[in-house]
């Protein structure tokens, strides 16, 4: 089989290797759809994602869609022929998180295309056969990679329990601060502003349905903040998702937070830092939530796909052959106007 191995820092090589067996509990999926995550533009990048640093050649991805072709000892044959969305986590289940349900914060979890686990950037990929999620025939390959970041925009708005009538703030509208605003899009009343620095990202958020957008491009932290804070009725938002990982959100998520507001950091910094007014914060209150993946939250993202809650393909704008793995990270990589979500076909060689 084929396996795409970031071989250096933006430097893709193609490899090939022998087919794997599934082992106990384990399935063969043969990979379709893999899209381009964040993290893996960290990766791809600089070589690092927060702590976590590549030693050598390794294969990334782990937003993907395939069939499962082959199962190992104690896993139903009714899975073989499936198509699957892939739950990249992977859990000790032993842990006193994992005991209670806090499987994402398990401190000895493993995740696909993080070292050490090889990602899906490859033709077949072995993973534990209760992490593959079947998806309805309703439920395209593309809407199911998709179904990933939109699992972690689910858990971000469970985390710091929105409100109905609450005003909201999203600070950045990449792919996960677009699938924050289609979760939003469930509630009735809210009133939720949008901050980003590419038109055609904040056109989108519009017609997704957020009362006003910001763009920030060449505004300084404080104008950035001051029309956000206008936008939002003066006060500032109840709830603030920082979604780019970038200076200027990281700074204005206190910002324009209301007092006693909550804020979700989603977002991850290149630098593995973030800075804001401290005594601003505190005199207000705030409420910092840092997000860690997603939590129980693919399957019923899932569930809202398959009946046309939400529409998770709509995320999709550009679908490249494997052949050309470089220049889909190449578009990542720039946020170009018109760039949202990227996908590799694994099927295209």
């Amino acid at each position: 089989m084929k396996r795409i191995v970031l071989q250096s820092l933006r430097k893709f090589v193609v490899e090939e290797v022998p087919a794997p067996a599934p082992g106990p509990g384990c399935a063969v999926v043969r990979m379709r759809k893999v899209g381009i995550c964040g993290s893996d533009i960290h990766l791809y990048r600089t070589g690092h994602v927060g702590e976590t640093k590549l030693e050598g050649p390794f294969i990334i991805g782990h937003e993907c869609v395939g069939v499962v072709t082959q199962v190992g000892q104690g896993v139903s044959r009714d899975l073989v022929g499936r198509r699957v969305s892939v739950e990249p986590a992977m859990s000790c289940g032993h842990c006193p998180w994992c005991a209670v349900g806090q499987t994402n914060i398990c401190p000895t979890v493993k995740f696909l295309g993080t070292p050490p686990t090889p990602g899906a950037f490859q033709e077949c990929l072995v993973h534990p056969a209760h992490l593959l999620e079947p998806l309805p025939d309703s439920v395209s390959d593309e809407a199911g990679v998709v179904l990933e970041p939109m699992a972690i925009g689910l858990h971000a708005v469970n985390l710091v329990k929105v409100r109905p009538g609450q005003r909201v703030a999203v600070l950045g509208t990449g792919v996960i601060g677009t699938c924050v605003l289609a979760m939003l899009s469930l509630y009735r009343g809210l009133h939720v502003v949008c901050v980003d620095l590419v038109p055609d990202r904040l056109e989108r958020a519009k017609a997704m349905g957020a009362a006003a957008v910001v763009n920030a491009a060449g505004l300084t932290d404080e104008q950035a903040a001051s029309q956000t804070k206008a936008a939002l009725g003066g006060y500032g938002a109840d709830v603030v998702f920082e979604c780019a990982g970038a200076a200027q959100t990281n700074w204005n998520m206190c910002e324009v937070a209301a007092p006693d507001g909550h804020v979700a950091v989603v977002g991850i910094t290149e630098d593995d830092r973030v800075v804001f007014n401290h005594s601003r914060a505190r005199r207000k209150g705030v409420t910092l939530r840092l997000l860690r993946r997603s939590l129980h939250t693919l399957r019923p993202c899932i569930e809202l796909a398959a009946r046309g809650t939400i529409h998770p393909e709509a995320l999709v704008t550009h679908v490249l052959p494997a052949a050309e793995i470089g220049k889909a990270f190449e578009l990542v990589d720039t946020s170009a106007q018109g760039v949202l979500k990227v996908i590799v076909d694994m099927e295209r060689w």
